[in-house]
């Protein structure tokens, strides 16, 4: 009674809590004089949890027997008068439950998905064009929840406990995550900064860098710039930036787009890899070359619904064909055909899926938006002096865009140089007999084309940027970036540029 246990990071903490996700001080339980205890956040950077739900910054939550507490990748629970404590290594099991999505005007492009995998399993999603992979992919990472269904993580419902548990997803989208200009260590540096808490000493980051390169054989390549590497080492890094804040889960989409035979199995070995050092893997992919060393193979039909889940070896004699092509043009020769009623009605259902599609389907009660806003791990002042910083390497970095920036000024001021030398832009000394004085047309000129040149040289420094670093920014968005604080870098640094080039 009136004891106080502070967990954290730093040594001198009750509960030393060794994860990159948790502040130093991070917070307090309190017996309270009544005999209950409660939870009180230390102003914590990724935030308290109660049961997923965040509560306030320096705020406090009552705790019951049956309320879990989640502070980074560990969850605490109180059994009596004492406190027991669950960290999450990545070995977890992970199923989702009857997942539909309708689009405005009723239609349906996802229909009633289940499927449920062990812990340290590599799933592979496959299946046409309009089978609604990337759909299920945004429902199952909870980005975009499906309108009906739930997601199971370690048998915690994803959708309500979002806040909490998006913390051990990672997402790698088709397309590279990274700035191509900056060196492999340095393009992890400026993302480890910006996703851990502001009191992570560089020397924690730079420990935390180093195992991860360790871990994907990128240590030999750390001093390379992103655009040199091949293919499937850029994105070997893509999946380094994601393992940084070590998730649990991580899902790709299309890692082995656009590369050879070779690297596609380089690609799915590092997976498999992944896979076996404690994770669950979802790669969604268009590569059938290397399904055999997958654990658990989903196949989508037309429509968005499920025609196969099990076995990789098992699936072209359950579909009765010899190749993947011969499947694949079965698909889009009968579109029509009831493959989801096939499957069900098949014996791999009764052994792969039956136990899971009999739990009844429940309508999603999504949080509240606030509750599904990322925690922001730094300051909006932090974020903004890393991401100019970053700005200003990758713009240094960039010898096609530094050349640009020297000529076009120059090359838009030599246009002035065109019009007659002896007047000037001073007021023009011609003055009639009225004593009037004659307007100096030469300066307007002058002028003008100073003042288009000197808008268009700023435009077209900033007119792509936006768009450019897109994919980076949605993702960096999804882990706690400040949208103005992003913009601003982007004012501050295009606008040095572009003053000196005026």
């Amino acid at each position: 009674l009136g004891r106080v246990m502070r967990i954290g990071r730093a040594l001198e903490n009750e509960l030393v809590v060794s994860d990159l996700q948790v502040s130093r001080h991070h917070a307090e339980f309190h017996a309270t004089p009544d005999g209950r205890f409660e939870i009180r956040d230390l102003g914590s950077h990724n935030g308290t949890y109660v049961n997923g739900m965040p509560i306030a910054k320096g705020g406090s939550a009552l705790l019951g027997p049956n309320d879990i507490v989640g502070v980074g990748h560990s969850t605490f629970r109180l059994v009596g008068d004492r406190l027991e404590e669950f960290v999450d290594t990545g070995e977890v099991s992970f199923s989702a439950r009857h997942l539909t999505v309708t689009v405005d005007g009723g239609k349906q492009i996802l229909k009633d998905v289940s499927f449920g995998v062990p812990e340290k399993s590599l799933i592979a999603v496959i299946g046409p064009s309009g089978s609604g992979k990337s759909t299920l992919l945004k429902a199952l990472t909870g980005y975009r929840p499906a309108n009906q269904g739930d997601v199971l993580y370690d048998n915690r419902n994803l959708y309500k406990q979002f806040a909490e548990l998006r913390q051990r997803i990672g997402l790698v989208p088709q397309d590279d995550i990274l700035h191509k200009e900056l060196t492999v260590k340095k393009a992890l540096k400026y993302a480890a900064k910006l996703r851990f808490p502001a009191d992570t000493t560089g020397e924690e980051r730079e420990a935390r860098i180093d195992e991860v390169l360790r871990e994907l054989k990128l240590d030999i390549h750390k001093e390379k710039k992103v655009t040199s590497l091949s293919g499937g080492q850029r994105k070997r890094v893509s999946v380094a930036l994601e393992l940084l804040t070590k998730p649990s889960l991580i899902f790709l989409d299309e890692p082995t787009s656009g590369l050879d035979p070779g690297m596609d199995r380089d690609v799915m070995q590092l997976l498999r890899g992944l896979a076996d050092d404690g994770r669950t893997v979802l790669v969604v992919t268009h590569s059938v070359a290397e399904l055999a060393i997958c654990d658990k193979l989903l196949v989508m039909a037309p429509g968005g619904s499920v025609a196969y889940f099990g076995p990789p070896e098992e699936a072209l004699n359950f579909f009765g064909y010899e190749t993947w092509a011969d499947v694949f043009s079965a698909f889009e020769n009968y579109r029509d055909y009831d493959w989801a009623g096939r499957w069900k009605g098949s014996q791999h259902y009764q052994m792969y899926a039956a136990d899971i599609d009999a739990v009844a389907p429940q309508s999603v009660n999504v949080p509240p938006q606030q509750a599904m806003k990322p925690p922001k791990p730094q300051s909006w002042g932090s974020q903004l002096t890393t991401l100019v910083r970053r700005y200003v390497s990758v713009i240094a970095s960039d010898k096609g865009f530094l050349a640009l920036t020297v000529i076009l000024p120059a090359v838009l001021g030599s246009v002035s140089l065109l019009i007659d030398s002896d007047k000037t832009l001073l007021v023009n000394p011609i003055i009639t007999k009225s004593g009037v004085h004659v307007a100096n047309g030469t300066a307007t000129t002058v002028l003008l084309i100073l003042a288009v040149g000197a808008c268009f040289a700023g435009a077209a420094n900033s007119v792509r940027e936006l768009i450019k670093e897109r994919v980076i920014y949605e993702r960096e968005r999804a882990t706690g970036l400040s949208r103005s604080a992003y913009l601003m870098s982007k004012v501050i640094v295009l606008g040095v540029v572009t003053l000196l080039q005026g």
